[in-house]
Protein backbone atom coordinates (compact mmCIF):
# COMPACT_ATOMS: atom_id res chain seq x y z
CA UNK A 1 0.00 0.00 0.00
CA UNK A 2 1.37 3.51 -0.94
CA UNK A 3 2.38 5.82 1.76
CA UNK A 4 0.26 8.59 1.91
CA UNK A 5 1.06 11.58 4.36
CA UNK A 6 -1.26 13.64 5.31
CA UNK A 7 -0.87 17.67 4.88
CA UNK A 8 -4.22 19.73 5.68
CA UNK A 9 -4.42 21.05 9.64
CA UNK A 10 -7.58 21.56 11.43
CA UNK A 11 -8.15 24.84 9.92
CA UNK A 12 -7.02 24.10 6.56
CA UNK A 13 -10.03 21.43 6.44
CA UNK A 14 -12.19 24.15 8.15
CA UNK A 15 -11.58 26.29 4.50
CA UNK A 16 -12.39 23.18 2.56
CA UNK A 17 -15.48 23.00 4.23
CA UNK A 18 -16.50 26.38 3.57
CA UNK A 19 -15.19 27.13 0.07
CA UNK A 20 -15.21 23.54 -1.70
CA UNK A 21 -11.73 23.97 -3.15
CA UNK A 22 -8.17 23.87 -2.52
CA UNK A 23 -5.70 25.24 -5.18
CA UNK A 24 -2.15 23.44 -5.31
CA UNK A 25 0.09 26.34 -7.38
CA UNK A 26 2.88 24.07 -9.79
CA UNK A 27 3.00 21.30 -7.87
CA UNK A 28 3.90 18.95 -10.75
CA UNK A 29 7.40 18.92 -12.44
CA UNK A 30 7.71 20.80 -15.48
CA UNK A 31 8.86 17.40 -17.27
CA UNK A 32 5.71 15.73 -16.54
CA UNK A 33 3.96 18.93 -17.66
CA UNK A 34 5.47 18.98 -21.14
CA UNK A 35 4.39 14.63 -21.44
CA UNK A 36 0.73 15.78 -21.90
CA UNK A 37 1.24 17.81 -24.89
CA UNK A 38 0.09 14.98 -27.18
CA UNK A 39 -2.45 13.66 -24.95
CA UNK A 40 -6.23 14.05 -27.28
CA UNK A 41 -8.67 15.42 -25.94
CA UNK A 42 -12.00 13.33 -24.42
CA UNK A 43 -11.60 10.44 -22.12
CA UNK A 44 -8.27 10.12 -21.15
CA UNK A 45 -8.35 6.21 -19.36
CA UNK A 46 -5.15 5.33 -20.82
CA UNK A 47 -3.30 8.41 -19.90
CA UNK A 48 -4.81 9.12 -16.80
CA UNK A 49 -4.15 5.23 -15.74
CA UNK A 50 -0.83 5.09 -16.69
CA UNK A 51 2.10 4.48 -14.56
CA UNK A 52 3.58 7.81 -15.07
CA UNK A 53 0.46 9.30 -14.14
CA UNK A 54 0.09 7.88 -11.48
CA UNK A 55 3.20 8.64 -9.67
CA UNK A 56 3.83 12.25 -10.92
CA UNK A 57 0.18 13.31 -10.79
CA UNK A 58 -2.38 10.79 -8.39
CA UNK A 59 -0.08 10.23 -5.86
CA UNK A 60 2.07 13.24 -5.54
CA UNK A 61 3.15 13.59 -1.92
CA UNK A 62 1.68 17.34 -2.21
CA UNK A 63 -1.86 15.85 -4.03
CA UNK A 64 -2.47 12.72 -2.29
CA UNK A 65 -1.76 14.31 0.61
CA UNK A 66 -4.58 16.79 0.95
CA UNK A 67 -6.38 13.88 -0.45
CA UNK A 68 -5.86 11.45 2.15
CA UNK A 69 -6.64 14.31 4.63
CA UNK A 70 -10.05 14.82 2.92
CA UNK A 71 -11.34 11.31 2.12
CA UNK A 72 -9.15 9.06 4.89
CA UNK A 73 -6.27 7.16 4.38
CA UNK A 74 -7.48 4.19 2.22
CA UNK A 75 -9.01 6.14 -0.74
CA UNK A 76 -9.34 4.72 -3.97
CA UNK A 77 -7.84 6.81 -6.86
CA UNK A 78 -8.78 7.37 -10.05
CA UNK A 79 -8.28 5.03 -12.85
CA UNK A 80 -9.10 7.17 -15.66
CA UNK A 81 -10.20 11.08 -16.62
CA UNK A 82 -11.16 13.50 -19.03
CA UNK A 83 -8.88 15.55 -20.79
CA UNK A 84 -11.01 19.23 -21.58
CA UNK A 85 -8.70 20.62 -24.35
CA UNK A 86 -9.20 23.75 -26.03
CA UNK A 87 -7.20 25.21 -29.27
CA UNK A 88 -9.75 27.59 -31.38
CA UNK A 89 -11.63 30.82 -29.51
CA UNK A 90 -14.86 30.22 -28.29
CA UNK A 91 -17.89 31.29 -26.29
CA UNK A 92 -17.40 28.72 -23.06
CA UNK A 93 -19.54 27.06 -21.16
CA UNK A 94 -22.94 27.32 -19.30
CA UNK A 95 -22.87 27.38 -15.33
CA UNK A 96 -23.36 24.03 -14.01
CA UNK A 97 -22.92 21.52 -11.37
CA UNK A 98 -21.84 17.81 -12.66
CA UNK A 99 -23.54 14.78 -12.03
CA UNK A 100 -25.75 13.87 -8.90
CA UNK A 101 -24.79 17.28 -6.85
CA UNK A 102 -25.23 18.92 -3.87
CA UNK A 103 -27.35 15.50 -2.33
CA UNK A 104 -25.69 15.96 1.60
CA UNK A 105 -23.08 17.22 3.76
CA UNK A 106 -20.70 14.33 3.31
CA UNK A 107 -17.42 14.29 1.44
CA UNK A 108 -17.22 11.51 -0.16
CA UNK A 109 -15.95 12.48 -3.83
CA UNK A 110 -12.92 14.89 -4.79
CA UNK A 111 -13.13 16.39 -8.31
CA UNK A 112 -9.64 17.98 -9.37
CA UNK A 113 -8.47 19.73 -12.10
CA UNK A 114 -4.82 19.67 -13.27
CA UNK A 115 -3.35 21.68 -15.51
CA UNK A 116 -0.20 20.94 -17.48
CA UNK A 117 0.44 24.40 -18.56
CA UNK A 118 -0.53 27.87 -17.31
CA UNK A 119 -3.81 29.51 -17.93
CA UNK A 120 -4.53 33.24 -18.23
CA UNK A 121 -8.07 35.26 -18.15
CA UNK A 122 -7.73 35.12 -21.87
CA UNK A 123 -7.46 31.17 -22.20
CA UNK A 124 -10.89 30.11 -21.07
CA UNK A 125 -10.39 29.44 -17.51
CA UNK A 126 -12.14 27.42 -14.97
CA UNK A 127 -15.06 29.18 -13.40
CA UNK A 128 -15.85 27.87 -9.69
CA UNK A 129 -18.45 29.80 -7.19
CA UNK A 130 -16.32 29.41 -4.08
CA UNK A 131 -19.20 28.33 -1.11
CA UNK A 132 -21.50 26.53 -4.10
CA UNK A 133 -20.61 22.79 -3.23
CA UNK A 134 -23.73 22.41 -0.94
CA UNK A 135 -26.47 23.78 -3.28
CA UNK A 136 -28.87 21.12 -4.71
CA UNK A 137 -29.93 22.92 -8.05
CA UNK A 138 -31.62 22.19 -11.08
CA UNK A 139 -28.60 22.16 -13.27
CA UNK A 140 -30.82 24.19 -15.96
CA UNK A 141 -32.25 26.55 -13.70
CA UNK A 142 -28.48 28.35 -13.51
CA UNK A 143 -27.38 27.79 -17.01
CA UNK A 144 -28.68 31.35 -18.15
CA UNK A 145 -26.27 32.94 -15.23
CA UNK A 146 -23.99 34.87 -16.54
CA UNK A 147 -20.88 36.70 -14.14
CA UNK A 148 -22.06 35.64 -10.39
CA UNK A 149 -20.46 37.78 -7.31
CA UNK A 150 -18.19 36.08 -5.62
CA UNK A 151 -17.17 33.94 -8.86
CA UNK A 152 -13.16 32.97 -9.14
CA UNK A 153 -11.19 32.22 -12.55
CA UNK A 154 -8.48 29.81 -12.15
CA UNK A 155 -5.59 31.72 -13.48
CA UNK A 156 -2.94 28.97 -13.29
CA UNK A 157 0.95 28.52 -13.70
CA UNK A 158 1.59 24.83 -15.32
CA UNK A 159 1.75 22.25 -12.95
CA UNK A 160 -1.86 23.57 -10.58
CA UNK A 161 -4.16 20.98 -9.44
CA UNK A 162 -7.03 21.95 -8.28
CA UNK A 163 -9.10 20.06 -5.65
CA UNK A 164 -12.75 20.68 -5.42
CA UNK A 165 -15.79 19.06 -3.33
CA UNK A 166 -18.04 17.55 -5.98
CA UNK A 167 -20.77 19.75 -6.76
CA UNK A 168 -19.29 22.88 -6.99
CA UNK A 169 -20.86 25.05 -9.93
CA UNK A 170 -18.31 25.72 -12.59
CA UNK A 171 -17.67 26.30 -15.88
CA UNK A 172 -15.27 27.20 -18.56
CA UNK A 173 -14.63 30.61 -19.38
CA UNK A 174 -14.86 32.74 -22.55
CA UNK A 175 -11.62 31.98 -24.60
CA UNK A 176 -9.98 34.59 -27.27
CA UNK A 177 -6.93 33.05 -27.97
CA UNK A 178 -5.53 30.33 -30.27
CA UNK A 179 -3.02 28.89 -27.62
CA UNK A 180 -4.06 25.25 -26.07
CA UNK A 181 -6.12 25.22 -23.18
CA UNK A 182 -5.73 21.97 -21.46
CA UNK A 183 -6.97 20.93 -18.29
CA UNK A 184 -7.00 17.21 -17.21
CA UNK A 185 -10.36 16.51 -14.76
CA UNK A 186 -10.21 13.23 -12.46
CA UNK A 187 -11.69 12.28 -9.03
CA UNK A 188 -10.95 10.48 -5.62
CA UNK A 189 -13.61 8.58 -3.73
CA UNK A 190 -13.85 7.81 -0.37
CA UNK A 191 -13.47 4.54 1.31
CA UNK A 192 -12.97 4.17 5.03
CA UNK A 193 -15.18 5.65 7.51
CA UNK A 194 -14.93 9.32 8.42
CA UNK A 195 -12.77 10.09 11.89
CA UNK A 196 -9.96 13.21 11.97
CA UNK A 197 -7.22 11.66 9.67
CA UNK A 198 -5.79 14.95 8.97
CA UNK A 199 -2.69 16.98 10.97
CA UNK A 200 -3.70 17.90 14.10
CA UNK A 201 -2.44 19.37 17.50
CA UNK A 202 -4.81 18.07 19.96
CA UNK A 203 -6.65 14.72 20.71
CA UNK A 204 -9.89 17.30 21.27
CA UNK A 205 -12.05 18.00 18.44
CA UNK A 206 -12.20 21.59 18.37
CA UNK A 207 -16.05 22.98 17.12
CA UNK A 208 -15.89 24.47 13.73
CA UNK A 209 -14.94 27.62 13.61
CA UNK A 210 -17.02 29.64 10.85
CA UNK A 211 -15.33 31.53 7.60
CA UNK A 212 -17.13 34.55 6.85
CA UNK A 213 -20.08 33.50 4.11
CA UNK A 214 -20.10 34.74 0.54
CA UNK A 215 -21.28 37.73 -0.61
CA UNK A 216 -24.25 36.39 -3.42
CA UNK A 217 -26.22 34.32 -0.23
CA UNK A 218 -28.48 36.34 1.63
CA UNK A 219 -28.72 35.67 5.59
CA UNK A 220 -31.10 33.09 5.74
CA UNK A 221 -28.57 30.88 3.12
CA UNK A 222 -25.30 31.87 4.91
CA UNK A 223 -27.41 30.52 8.43
CA UNK A 224 -28.44 27.48 5.72
CA UNK A 225 -24.41 27.58 4.66
CA UNK A 226 -22.99 27.57 8.41
CA UNK A 227 -25.67 24.75 9.83
CA UNK A 228 -24.41 22.34 6.58
CA UNK A 229 -20.22 23.24 7.45
CA UNK A 230 -20.71 22.42 11.29
CA UNK A 231 -22.68 19.02 10.02
CA UNK A 232 -19.60 18.23 7.15
CA UNK A 233 -16.85 19.09 9.84
CA UNK A 234 -18.23 17.16 12.58
CA UNK A 235 -19.42 14.20 9.96
CA UNK A 236 -15.49 14.44 8.95
CA UNK A 237 -14.31 14.18 12.86
CA UNK A 238 -16.37 10.84 12.76
CA UNK A 239 -19.14 12.12 15.55
CA UNK A 240 -22.11 10.20 16.22
CA UNK A 241 -25.50 12.02 15.80
CA UNK A 242 -26.22 12.74 18.94
CA UNK A 243 -22.47 13.58 19.59
CA UNK A 244 -22.64 16.47 16.47
CA UNK A 245 -25.76 17.67 18.06
CA UNK A 246 -23.55 19.12 20.93
CA UNK A 247 -21.12 20.21 18.66
CA UNK A 248 -23.78 22.08 16.46
CA UNK A 249 -24.58 25.27 18.52
CA UNK A 250 -26.75 26.76 16.12
CA UNK A 251 -29.27 23.74 16.09
CA UNK A 252 -32.82 24.97 17.34
CA UNK A 253 -33.80 23.76 20.19
CA UNK A 254 -37.00 21.76 18.79
CA UNK A 255 -34.44 20.06 16.48
CA UNK A 256 -32.78 18.37 19.87
CA UNK A 257 -35.21 15.48 20.45
CA UNK A 258 -33.06 12.28 20.27
CA UNK A 259 -35.76 10.08 22.57
CA UNK A 260 -36.64 6.93 21.04
CA UNK A 261 -40.19 6.28 20.69
CA UNK A 262 -40.33 2.45 21.84
CA UNK A 263 -38.48 4.33 25.26
CA UNK A 264 -41.97 6.41 25.97
CA UNK A 265 -44.34 5.05 28.31
CA UNK A 266 -47.52 7.58 28.31
CA UNK A 267 -49.42 7.43 31.66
Amino acid sequence: MADILPTLTDDAVMDFIASGYIRLDGVISDAFNRKCTNVPPGPAKEFVGSPDFLREVLLHPTVAGAVRSLLGHNFLVPTGGHHHLFNAPYAGQDWHSDGISGAGYEIKELQCYYYPSAVGIEDGPTIILPGSHCRSVNRDAIAHYGDLLGQLALLVIPGSVVLTRYGIWHKAGPKFTSTPRSMIKFSYHRKSPPKRDWLIESETIPEYVDRPGYTYASGVESYRDLRRRIRTWNWLCGLTEAESMVFDRWRPSYETGVQPVEEITIH
